[in-house]
Order: C-alpha cells, then sequence, then structure tokens
C-alpha cells in the first residue's frame, strides 16, 4: 500500500499522528496536528487531541483513492474488483478519466482493454502522473498542485 508517508507492506490500517505536523488516517478520515508546538503543547495541556483540521472522505474520494492506491502498488487496476467494492459503474463513473488517459496510451504509457486498466513498463516512472488523472482535488487546481507537479 502507499500512503503519504511512502510504501508499506501489509493491509490499510489506522494511523494515529503524534508530534507537531504529524499526519493521521483513521478509518475515512484525514487529520493534521498543529504545525506550531506551542499550539501543539497547549492543545495536550488542556487534554485536547491537537488536531488542527481534518477532513472526511466522500464515496467518492474513496473509490478514487482505491483506484489511486491499485495503480501506485499494483501498476495496475481491476474495473470489476472496483465495481464491486464500491458499487459503480467503473466505465461511467470514469468516463473523464479514461478519456484524459489517451494521451498516456498513445504513448505507450497505459494500456485499458475495458476491463483492466495496466501502467506499462514505460509508465511505471510516471505512474504519479498517471495517478493524477483521477485525483479530483488535483485536477480541481486545489492546493496540492503547489506541491506536487511534474518536472
Amino acid at each position: 500500500r502507499r500512503d503519504f508517508q511512502g510504501y508499506s507492506w501489509g493491509p490499510e490500517s489506522d494511523l494515529l499522528g503524534l508530534g507537531v505536523t504529524a499526519i493521521g488516517a483513521i478509518e475515512a478520515t484525514y487529520s493534521q496536528n498543529h504545525r506550531i508546538l506551542s499550539d501543539y503543547r497547549r492543545s495536550l495541556d488542556r487534554n485536547e487531541v491537537p488536531i488542527v483540521r481534518g477532513i472526511a472522505l466522500t464515496s467518492d474520494d474513496l473509490v478514487r483513492r482505491a483506484v489511486i492506491q491499485s495503480l501506485m502498488c499494483q501498476f495496475a487496476v481491476s474495473r470489476n474488483a472496483i465495481e464491486a467494492a464500491h458499487r459503480i459503474d467503473f466505465t461511467r463513473y470514469f468516463d473523464a478519466e479514461l478519456e484524459a488517459l489517451r494521451e498516456f496510451a498513445d504513448a505507450g504509457l497505459v494500456s485499458w482493454d475495458g476491463d483492466r486498466l495496466t501502467v506499462l513498463s514505460r509508465g511505471r516512472m510516471l505512474v504519479r502522473s498517471i495517478c493524477r488523472v483521477f485525483d479530483r482535488y488535483f485536477s480541481a487546481g486545489g492546493a496540492r498542485v503547489r506541491y506536487s507537479r511534474v518536472i
């Protein structure tokens, strides 16, 4: 699996963030602790969890996370597996994304046979760019664009 800390072996599990700026991931949420040590300590002194912000993931976030996770870790995603796990019609749900992937397919970086999307050997070094197609926050020009860009 892959998360914001990198790759690890094993099933997805909850992650409790400890320390200043730490990020936690519990069930369908993400949270970030205070960035300033004095704020972090003040929360602890008041017996409060030192979280400064967090989000609850939507069903769309969860399906997109599953697709991205599969592509990042196995360099492939099964349409059937995503449909069964998330009760969607993959091709309809990701119509725009599959269209956007044509550029990658034309360059020999991915293949889509209607059942399986595969990142080909040539595309593995660009897997993050391929996955961005499925990231609605990146596509919407969200904050992540400032920190993660193709060079």
